[in-house]
């Protein structure tokens, strides 16, 4: 089989059903095998490079609802879906848990929906396979990949490659009270230079600019569905993961802009990668709650960097989780790179000066008080950095000051 082309096995004992699917995926370029059973099923990935398995789930096919506990356990690269007629929500909750499948189709599906649940499948065993296999186990122990924020996509769907819908997108960011108010109290700030009071949304949006308001509600949108589901973690508050993201936007805007004065987009850039730089906790927070608590436990206890007791624990850090989800959501490469290589700015390949901006304000931010969340070792920043910014006495305070002005007023 073709190494590039991504391999689906579909295990339903119905030779209709197997029809049916066959015709529906039949012009798509996948290699599609379908097999009737479970014993047919083990000896074909024993055999064979699988990217992603579908397997019939219904009541009374026992063979097949285990052939998803075992793919899980002996292939845990192999992304796993389930197809289930039955509505009931406890069949369907024992669906989830016990046969580990990350995603669950009903019967009868719609074609279309049923395809584009096989494509962001597919798209996240690609993204996976980039990392070790120790990676893709954690995160095929985790339900598929959630989607983007609602209202953050519709946000995007403004932005056209020639022009800005800014009524539209008002329209849309209007609907959110958390949202709106997040934006106006930014668009207000000394940051953005403003003399006058901005009291509507498009006027934020027009002196935000686009870019830094996209990623402004992608950031309260995400914090919300957290919000609404965090569990209990000793170590980690959310308020003051908010003051922090906040805290070191405020700060890598600020150490760009004494770089480059006049470049309005580093500027901006700067200011979003501080902010999602630690997008990976969240992530942490919601995928691996127990395991990220541990994590904690351990960096606090050994006075270590998380990122080591992440690792020891989990086998990965919150780096490279945020920047694995920036990835699934197609965000912006700059994006992406921030999130990875915030810990290692020399590492990164790419937007070295916006990266090293944002490592930097990481530090300062931790240093002037702003959240802890785990990370408990000293915040050394290296002479090199500090000739690089001119981080003297004098202009730390000036920092200092600029930076509580900004985040209490957005907090209050």
């Amino acid at each position: 089989m073709n190494q590039g082309i991504p391999t689906i096995l579909f295990v339903d004992k119905n030779q209709h059903i197997r029809d049916q699917l066959q015709q529906l995926l039949h012009e798509e370029t996948w290699v599609c095998q379908f097999i009737s059973s479970a014993p047919e099923a083990m000896v074909f990935l024993e055999n064979h490079r699988v990217d992603l398995i579908v397997c019939d789930t219904q009541t009374g096919n026992v063979d097949q609802f285990q052939l998803l506990t075992k793919v899980h356990k002996q292939y845990p690269a192999v992304v796993r879906i389930a197809m289930n007629g039955n509505n009931k929500q406890d069949n369907l909750v024992q669906t989830l848990s016990e046969g580990h499948p990350q995603q669950v189709i009903p019967k009868p599906w719609v074609d279309q929906e049923f395809k584009e649940i096989i494509r962001s499948a597919i798209r996240q065993s690609s993204l996976q396979k980039q990392h070790s296999p120790k990676f893709q186990a954690l995160i095929n122990s985790t339900t598929l990949l959630p989607a983007l924020p609602e209202s953050y996509t519709n946000v995007r769907s403004c932005i056209g490659e020639d022009e800005v819908d800014i009524e539209r997108m008002a329209f849309f960011i209007g609907q959110d009270v958390a949202i709106s108010s997040a934006l106006l109290h930014w668009a207000n700030s000394a940051l953005f230079g403003q003399r006058f009071q901005v009291d509507t949304i498009k006027k934020a949006i027009i002196v935000l600019g686009t870019d830094i308001v996209e990623n402004l509600v992608l950031a309260e949108a995400i914090t919300q569905a957290i919000a609404q589901k965090l569990p209990k973690i000793e170590g980690f508050d959310l308020g003051q993961f908010k003051k922090h993201a906040m805290a070191s936007a405020v700060l890598a805007r600020l150490l760009i802009k004494s770089l480059f004065p006049s470049d309005i987009v580093q500027q901006d850039r700067a200011f979003v990668a501080g902010l999602l730089h630690d997008l990976g906790k969240l992530a942490a927070v919601s995928f691996f709650p127990t395991q990220f608590e541990a994590a904690i436990t351990l960096a606090i206890t050994r006075e270590c960097p998380l990122p080591d007791a992440e690792v020891e624990i989990y086998g990965t850090q919150h780096a490279e989780l945020g920047s694995f989800l920036a990835e699934w959501w197609t965000l912006p490469p700059f994006i992406v790179s921030a999130i990875l290589w915030h810990h290692y700015p020399h590492e990164t390949p790419m937007d070295k000066e916006v990266i090293i901006a944002a490592y930097v304000a990481n530090l300062l931010s931790y240093q002037f008080g702003y959240g802890s969340n785990g990370e408990t070792c000293p915040r050394v920043i290296t002479e090199k950095y500090r000739e690089k910014f001119y981080l003297s006495e004098e202009e730390n305070e000036i920092l200092r000051s600029e930076t509580e002005k900004t985040v209490n007023a957005l907090a209050s």
